[in-house]
């Protein structure tokens, strides 16, 4: 008897210690995922076993939760790549503003604060885009901001630049889990998670992004590419759209225009159901910046930059400059921007430019404080600088630094949410500094 609970205990730990546990990052779920309230847990595994998650706050009971898993395979020129397995594990209704410790199979442990509840406490969100492989940005946000802790990051799109390379997605989550690992992140796709693939890969067209990202979007919508959602977290809205929304089709398809339809009636929908009195401020989230002064990533229906005079034309990917392939954002422009106004939307953030850039409240290219939405590029994550401004810079133009690294904060009370930019070099003052107030009391938008 003794012989054998020797062996049986010899081939367990020889078994736990055969799996592995990698790439640990938290993510936000929202209702649609029928997980309100909540993260989830993800990770990679060379097993495709379950693993229990167990996770508790110092005051109340523990609880488990069994992860599932999936992989997948690709095919480049270049190589053969099949991914690890890629486990999640949802926590739902989590108590607000809480401490929470986890444990993964016995294997990694951590701890995370809960989502914030609507008025107890500030929200903290942190902002990046397009950061790469670098490192400063996530850790410029892991800093205290007037005594404030971040909790939770948000991405606006192009992660880990793999291309077609799904290496890189392992190597980038590698590199990410000591802070993700605690901190709950959500974002949507760029346009390097669809359509651009480096030399000997293939383009992604959302894979890498779907399998690893942890959106919160129901198998229906990940099944027909619709990566759009919307979550509420603390006192703030948030909204995320997908700019490369019907890549797959051809540009002025009935199929194309229709997956783009899709989104703009969704978000109609979404936004119309926001409760202003919990969630006071209303905050989109895509890649593709439409109201951009750099030289980069320009596109025009109209011959003067920034107008639409065709909207029909324009939304049909018409266009004077550029193409709605590789820049999408002015088509879409074409009918988002009446739905932002017509909602008050706050704040519309972008990536896809490598720099840092601020608007005033802008509406059809004009400056317009009752209706318009303060539009912010927070590009410049790491992945390279931006470029010169375009000749005849608007008046809407407030801020940019094109040659500096950094990340965005939003800080939001009842009384006033605080946009801050700091740089990675210093990351105790605020480069750039802006509060905007509820749209319920005032219109009005305050440099700081």
């Amino acid at each position: 008897m003794v012989k054998i609970a020797a062996f049986t205990a010899i081939a367990t730990t020889a078994a736990v210690a055969a799996k592995s546990v990698t790439q640990v990052h938290l993510a936000l779920t929202n209702r649609a995922i029928e997980c309100a309230h909540g993260v989830s847990v993800n990770f990679a595994s060379d097993s495709q076993d379950p693993f229990t998650v167990t996770f508790n706050s110092t005051e109340g009971n523990q609880k488990k939760v069994d992860t599932v898993s999936s992989k997948y395979s690709v095919t480049n020129t270049a190589s053969i790549y099949t991914s690890p397995f890629l486990h999640s594990a949802n926590l739902c209704n989590l108590n607000a503003a809480t401490t929470y410790s986890y444990n993964v199979g016995g294997l990694f442990s951590s701890t995370f604060v809960s989502p914030p509840g609507s008025s107890a406490t500030p929200t903290v969100i942190g902002l990046v885009g397009d950061a790469d492989l670098e490192e400063g940005s996530f850790a410029n946000l892991q800093q205290p901001v007037q005594n404030l802790t971040t909790q939770a990051i948000l991405i606006v799109g192009d992660y880990s630049y793999a291309n077609g390379n799904h290496k890189k997605w392992d190597k980038w989550y590698d590199l990410q889990q000591p802070i993700f690992s605690k901190m709950a992140q959500a974002g949507v796709n760029g346009n390097h998670e669809v359509i651009q693939g480096s030399k000997g890969y293939a383009k992604e067209y959302y894979l890498g992004y779907l399998n690893r990202a942890a959106t919160p979007i129901t198998p229906d919508n990940a099944k027909n590419f619709r990566t759009y959602y919307s979550i509420n977290f603390g006192l703030v809205h948030l909204v995320f759209l997908d700019d490369y929304v019907g890549a797959r089709f051809r540009i002025g398809s009935t199929e194309w225009r229709g997956e783009r339809q899709a989104q703009v009636d969704w978000l109609t929908t979404d936004l119309a159901q926001v409760d202003r009195t919990s969630t006071p401020y209303v905050v989109v989230l895509k890649h593709n910046p439409y109201y951009n002064t750099y030289s980069d990533h320009q596109c025009q229906c109209s011959p003067t930059i920034y107008a639409i005079d065709n909207k029909e034309a324009c939304w049909n990917g018409i266009y004077t400059v550029a193409t709605a392939k590789r820049e999408p954002q002015c088509g879409l422009q074409a009918k988002l921007e009446d739905i932002y106004a017509a909602n008050k939307v706050d704040v519309v953030f972008s990536g896809h430019v490598h720099g840092y850039e601020r608007s005033d409240y802008v509406y059809q290219n004009k400056v317009n404080k009752d209706v318009g939405s303060v539009y912010i590029t927070t590009g410049a994550g790491g992945r390279g600088h931006a470029h010169t401004q375009v000749l005849n810079v608007p008046s809407w133009h407030v801020y940019n630094n094109p040659s500096e690294f950094g990340a965005s904060r939003l800080i939001a009370t009842r009384e006033k949410m605080q946009v801050l930019w700091h740089t990675n070099t210093d990351t105790t003052k605020a480069a750039d500094a802006v509060d905007i107030y509820p749209r319920l009391n005032a219109a009005c938008i305050t440099k700081g």
